[in-house]
């Protein structure tokens, strides 16, 4: 998928709660979101990266504007939604799947000693301040809490909440509806 398809889903998604009647009311909406400003940099580092040009520019702005850290060897799908981008921090070698929510201060960062960080499925949830750390896989239809801590793997369609998460619930709405 080219990054112009993917900032494509980008946009639908974080535009997708304003329901934008026209054209018009998508430029303004793109012109005042943080989202959208948001988005449009990380793909913007993303295509630098692609191109092996230097991504500090971009880089700097999303730290500057947002305090978001994404590293360029990060894998972000299609779809992402930032309704409150805010603190974000993605290390290197993590991989995030489509249609995925990150609210403020979400952390997808590596263990101590770990080369590979972790691997978030797609149509997963991560509330503000979530934390997922180390090699560990989140599946499809994830719901992460609000501040839990995520150090093993979830399997897909559970909800978890806590420090250290815990399964609260098997089957989530999020997976129903999805399906």
């Amino acid at each position: 998928m080219t990054i112009k398809e993917k900032l494509s889903r980008d946009l639908k998604r974080n535009l997708g709660d304003y329901q934008p009647r026209s054209f018009w009311h998508r430029l303004a909406l793109c012109l005042v979101l943080n989202s959208v400003h948001a988005i449009l940099l990380i793909r913007f580092q993303e295509w630098l990266a692609k191109h092996r040009l230097p991504t500090f520019p971009a880089a700097k702005l999303l730290f500057y504007g947002f305090k978001i850290e994404i590293s360029r060897h990060a894998t972000l799908g299609a779809g992402l939604r930032l309704p409150h981008p805010m603190g974000i921090i993605i290390a290197p070698r993590v991989t995030v799947g489509e249609d995925c929510d990150l609210y403020a201060d979400v952390r997808l960062v590596l263990a101590h000693g770990s080369k590979q960080g972790p691997e978030i499925g797609n149509h997963v949830f991560l509330g503000d301040g979530a934390k997922v750390v180390g090699h560990v896989r989140v599946g499809d239809h994830v719901v992460v809490g609000v501040s839990t801590v995520v150090t093993k793997s979830l399997p897909a369609g559970v909800t978890a909440v806590g420090i250290p998460a815990r399964i609260i619930q098997e089957d989530n709405r999020r997976a129903e509806d999805k399906r």
